[in-house]
């Protein structure tokens, strides 16, 4: 969160071209590999915003993320859908896209996922960033929208118009049907109850236009990523209750039956960016909750666990942890 612009004085000098480039995308599916689904009858779902500022350790940092999800699956509880927040690419960061690059170290271990990437904001060839979403199973359609831009203010003096994106990926699951998965990130330096709710106002408003145009039958939706939205300030509150509110369920919160999930009266376990440790962040930085995995449907969902992961030392692999949550559809 505040770290996103740590580093980038390259980005000011392309900011508006950033801002007004056509839109750019990479979509893979191959067959099915997530077949093992009907033995399980659960999905786990990851989301980590990947710190798209750092470069240096940039490799480390994914191989990281490969050995967790190596581990996951050697322990037969694959991560079948991972949600990525500030995937970076382009020559000044020295990587074609930190998405394709994560997919293609998971195949070089024999782990296939299927990716679909929308771009928020870049300068293609020298400098992107965006979400993504790779997939154990088929992505049958990706769809995308923008979210208003917010002119944020990450350091003093410096004035930042910044797109936020939404993307969704239609999943085909062995034996179970369609789900569709949302992906987003919300603004960070801007006002929570007025700029950040109207993002989360047209979120939810693409969400509901989706689900209708597509006849939704009930199957689960997953809505997950970074929406920099802390609980233990009440100005943020309202962004939370308008999620909610739309019959989402916080995985986290269920799981763990807690609230903030990240104070003094109900621990720390929960919080998901600047934990104690963590080398990304400024030391001043207070330790919040600000990642979320929710999930919706007509059908009984089972929130099975949901737990921070890459929060201590040696692990850590961006200024965020990550949250991982297995749900189960009945």
């Amino acid at each position: 969160m505040k770290s996103l612009i740590t580093g980038l004085t390259i980005v000011l000098g392309f900011i508006l071209a950033l801002l007004w480039m056509p839109p750019s995308s990479h979509a893979s599916s191959d067959p099915v590999q997530c077949s093992d689904f009907s033995d399980r009858g659960h999905l786990n779902v990851l989301t980590i915003n990947l710190l798209f500022s750092e470069i240096r350790q940039r490799e480390t940092r994914l191989e990281r993320v490969v050995d967790f999800i190596e581990a996951q699956a050697d322990a037969d509880e694959p991560v079948d859908l991972v949600l990525l927040q500030e995937v970076v690419g382009g020559s000044l960061s020295g990587t074609t896209n930190t998405a394709l690059e994560l997919k293609s170290l998971l195949s070089e271990r024999g782990l296939h996922y299927n990716l679909s990437y929308r771009l928020a904001n870049g300068l293609p060839g020298a400098l992107t960033v965006g979400n993504a979403i790779l997939s154990r199973c088929e992505i049958v359609f990706t769809l995308s929208k923008t979210l208003p831009i917010v002119t944020e203010e990450p350091f003093d003096g410096f004035e930042i118009p910044l797109r936020r994106k939404v993307i969704m990926s239609r999943i085909s699951v062995p034996d179970f049907g369609k789900i569709n998965v949302y992906n987003t990130h919300l603004c960070a330096f801007c006002d929570p109850q007025e700029e950040r709710l109207e993002q989360a106002e047209v979120l939810m408003r693409f969400i509901r236009n989706v689900e209708r145009r597509i006849g939704w039958d009930g199957n689960p939706i997953i809505l997950g990523g970074d929406f920099n939205t802390n609980l233990n300030i009440e100005a943020e509150i309202p962004v939370y209750d308008l999620i909610t509110n739309e019959g989402f369920i916080d995985s986290y919160a269920v799981a763990n039956q807690c609230t903030s999930c990240c104070s003094e009266d109900e621990g720390l376990d929960g919080c998901t960016f600047a934990v104690s440790g963590n080398p990304f962040t400024g030391a001043s930085e207070d330790p919040i909750r600000i990642d979320y995995i929710f999930a919706r449907g007509v059908m009984d969902l089972d929130i099975l666990s949901s737990q921070v992961v890459f929060k201590e030392d040696p692990n850590w692999v961006s200024d965020h942890s990550g949250v991982l949550t297995r749900i189960r559809f009945d």
